[in-house]
C-alpha cells in the first residue's frame, strides 16, 4: 500500500511549487551578492578596506550558513516545511535591514550573518521538497530549474542592483541615506511577497524521517574508508567553486577602479554577461557529465575546466579595455562554474541513497567554507597588501584563483582513478 501512494504521489510534478521554490532559490541569490554590487560605495561610505569587504561578503555570511545548513537537516521531513521556508526568507530579510541600518564593520557582519543563516535552511529544505514532489521522469530537469535559478539571481543581482543605484544616482542626488542603504532596503521587500505565497499554499505530506545519527555514523564511515579519495574530491570542488564566487564577489570593483566605469555601470555590465555566461556554463556541465562516458569521470571535466580558467585569470590584469576585461571575467566565471557543476553532478554516485541528502548538507557546507569564505576574503587580503592603483585588485583576484586552480587540478586527477570502484560500491 506504502509503494502504491508514493507512485501516486509521484505521477505528476507540481509546477506551480517548483517554480515558486526556484523564484525564492533566485530571490536568495540576488540579496547574497548585493554586497558585491554595493563594495564601491561601502569602501567609499564607511571607509573599509578591500580585506573588510572580503570579510563582508565571505566569512561573515559563510560562517552560519554553514552551521544552518547542518543543523537544519532534522527539519527536512518537518509537516511545516512551507512555513519553514517562509521563516528562512524572514530571517535573511531581516539581515538586509539591519545591514541597510549598519555604520560599523561589527553591525554589518551580523547582518550578513542573519542573511546566511536564513539562506542555509531554505536551501536544502526547498531541494528536498522539489526531489519529494516531483515525478520521477521529471526530476533532473525539476533539479536543473532549481539550480539554474541561482546562477540567474547572481547575475539579476547585478543587473537589478545597478539599475537601482543608476536611478538613485539621478532621482536622488543627494539623499539622507547614502545610496546602498536604500538598495538594500528596497531589495529587501519583494520577499513579503515570496513568504505570503508560501505561507498560503498548502503543506506536501511529509515522508518518515531517518535516524540522524545513523546517517551520519554511515557518512563517517565512508570518508574514513577513502579518506584520501574524499578529501581530494572535495578539494578540487571546492577550488571549483572558489573561482567562481572570487570573481563574483570583486568583478564590478575591477571594473569601476581599474576600468573607470560607475559602480553602477559596472554592475550593469558584469551582471549582463553574467546572465548568459553562468546557465550556459551550467548548460555545458550538464551535457559533458551526461555525453562522458565510461571513461571519463566528472573529476576530468573538473580538471580540464580549470585547466582552461588558467590563461583566462591570466591576462584579466594584462587588459586595458572595459569591454575585454568584463568579457573575460564573465568567462573565468563560466568555465569556473562548469567544474563546479561537474563535481556536483558526480557526487551523488558516490554515496548509497540514504546518505545522500545528508552528504549533500556536508558537501555544500564544506565548499561554502572553502569557495564562499575563504576565496572574496583572500583576495581582499592580497589587494591591501599590494596597495591602491594599477591593477591591483585584479591580480590580487588572478592570483587567489590561480593559486585554487592548479590545487584543483592536481586534486581532481588523483581522486579520478580512486572515484570509479566508490561509485560502483554505492550503487549497490
Amino acid at each position: 500500500m506504502q509503494l502504491s501512494d508514493s507512485r501516486s504521489n509521484s505521477a505528476s510534478t507540481p509546477t506551480s511549487l517548483i517554480a515558486l521554490l526556484a523564484l525564492g532559490h533566485c530571490m536568495a541569490f540576488i540579496d547574497r551578492n548585493l554586497p558585491a554590487v554595493a563594495a564601491p560605495l561601502l569602501k567609499t561610505d564607511l571607509g573599509l578596506s578591500d580585506t573588510q569587504l572580503g570579510l563582508l561578503d565571505g566569512p561573515a555570511f559563510a560562517l552560519l550558513y554553514v552551521i544552518g545548513m547542518l543543523a537544519s537537516w532534522p527539519l527536512a521531513h518537518s509537516p511545516q516545511r512551507l512555513r519553514l521556508l517562509a521563516g528562512c526568507i524572514a530571517t535573511w530579510m531581516l539581515g538586509m535591514v539591519v545591514f541597510a541600518c549598519g555604520h560599523a564593520l561589527a553591525t554589518l557582519m551580523v547582518a550578513r550573518a542573519l542573511v546566511g543563516l536564513g539562506q542555509a535552511a531554505f536551501v536544502p529544505l526547498a531541494l528536498g521538497l522539489i526531489v519529494e514532489c516531483s515525478a520521477p521522469q521529471w526530476r533532473g530537469r525539476c533539479v536543473a530549474v532549481f539550480t539554474a535559478a541561482s546562477t540567474t539571481g547572481r547575475s539579476l543581482s547585478l543587473l537589478l542592483g545597478g539599475l537601482v543605484l543608476a536611478w538613485l544616482a539621478k532621482w536622488a542626488p543627494a539623499p539622507a541615506l547614502a545610496h546602498w542603504r536604500l538598495l538594500f532596503l528596497a531589495m529587501a521587500a519583494p520577499n513579503l511577497v515570496l513568504m505570503v505565497l508560501l505561507v498560503c499554499r498548502a503543506e506536501p505530506r511529509a515522508t518518515p524521517f531517518p535516524p540522524a545519527g545513523h546517517v551520519f555514523k554511515q557518512i563517517l564511515a565512508s570518508f574514513r574508508g577513502q579518506s584520501r579519495l574524499m578529501s581530494m574530491y572535495l578539494c578540487g570542488a571546492g577550488a571549483s567553486v572558489l573561482v567562481v564566487q572570487t570573481i563574483g564577489a570583486w568583478a564590478p570593483s575591477v571594473l569601476h577602479r581599474e576600468q573607470g566605469l560607475t559602480p553602477a555601470t559596472a554592475s550593469l555590465a558584469f551582471g549582463a554577461s553574467l546572465l548568459i555566461a553562468s546557465p550556459l556554463g551550467h548548460f555545458i556541465a550538464g551535457i559533458l557529465v551526461d555525453k562522458r562516458g565510461e571513461r571519463r569521470s566528472p573529476l576530468t571535466i573538473v580538471a580540464g575546466a580549470l585547466l582552461l580558467v588558467m590563461p583566462m585569470l591570466a591576462v584579466i590584469p594584462l587588459t586595458s579595455s572595459s569591454v575585454a576585461a568584463c568579457a573575460l571575467l564573465a568567462l573565468a566565471s563560466l568555465v569556473g562554474g562548469t567544474a563546479a557543476v561537474a563535481a556536483l553532478a558526480g557526487l551523488p554516485a558516490m554515496l548509497s541513497p540514504s546518505q545522500r541528502d545528508a552528504g549533500l548538507r556536508v558537501f555544500l557546507a564544506f565548499i561554502t567554507l572553502v569557495g564562499v569564505a575563504l576565496g572574496p576574503f583572500m583576495a581582499g587580503v592580497v589587494s591591501d597588501a599590494r596597495g591602491l592603483g594599477g591593477h591591483g585588485l585584479s591580480s590580487a583576484l588572478s592570483e587567489v584563483c590561480m593559486v585554487a586552480a592548479i590545487a584543483g587540478v592536481v586534486a581532481s586527477l588523483l581522486a579520478r582513478s580512486g572515484r570509479r570502484p566508490v561509485a560502483a560500491e554505492a550503487a549497490r
